[in-house]
């Protein structure tokens, strides 16, 4: 793969593309939560004309003023895509990343078919994410003065280490934790492939189950023995499957 930087909106923004990337044939995929995308690229291999995108905030890219969700994320895709003169891709997300696909697509964006590997669509407040927002309120009452690194520490005892490590972007990932697209998910009309881990514990097979009864004509993919980062649990497995919708 090769690294790559553009600027987008004033932000510098770096991603990997395969070496003879060719547009018209693009495979795009959008990253989980604060991963870098060498990762996923690491267990693609040579495939052609794959472009990973670390999203603005994280992997490397310039972290957007003020506290994005979905809507910014999903715009930022469209610009990125449009600089870059890609107008049909495959397009891949994980997690955080499908639920960026979906808004995107729904907001009139085009791919010739969206694979969604673990994708956080279905946002509705769990005892664990209740938990989180409580948590967080009660940390920041009780221990305002506190220096910040040692409050989260102490709030790490509680709360989503995601929360803990987000840094500069709390206030992002509260606003992205909070959006439910499976709303918007039932109102898309492409090819759907969706690809789970079995044993996933952040976004559990069940919502897996939910999304393929919202869009009957999906094909639900499951990856046995692999959790959250099914791509990194079982790698062999995970090629089987997504190779044969690439």
């Amino acid at each position: 793969m090769v690294k790559k930087e553009i600027i987008i909106s004033g932000l510098k923004i770096n991603y990997l593309v395969s070496p003879g990337f060719n547009q018209d044939q693009a495979v795009v995929f959008l990253p989980g939560w604060k991963s870098p995308v060498n990762l996923f690229c690491s267990v693609m291999g040579d495939i052609p004309n794959l472009l990973a995108v670390n999203l603005p905030g994280w992997g490397g890219s310039d972290r957007p003023s003020g506290n994005w969700g979905l809507v910014e994320y999903s715009g930022f895709i469209r610009e990125f895509l449009q600089k870059l003169g890609i107008d049909k891709p495959i397009l891949i997300g994980h997690s955080i990343g499908g639920a960026i696909a979906v808004d995107y697509l729904a907001a009139g964006g085009q791919a010739k078919k969206l694979i969604i590997i673990s994708g956080a669509i279905i946002r509705e407040r769990s005892g664990q994410t209740r938990i989180m927002f409580v948590g967080a309120k009660i940390f920041r009452f009780l221990f305002p003065f506190i220096n910040k690194c040692f409050r989260q520490r102490l709030a790490g005892k509680v709360l989503s280490p995601d929360y803990v490590q987000a840094g500069e972007l709390e206030g992002t990932y509260k606003r992205l934790i909070s959006e439910d697209r499976k709303n918007l998910f039932t109102k898309l009309s492409l090819p759907i492939i969706l690809i789970w881990g079995r044993n996933d514990q952040d976004t559990p097979y069940a919502q897996a189950e939910q999304l393929k009864v919202l869009q009957s004509q999906a094909i639900l993919e499951a990856v046995p023995n692999a959790g959250h980062y099914c791509f990194l649990d079982r790698p062999n497995k995970f090629r089987e499957i997504i190779f044969k919708f690439l």
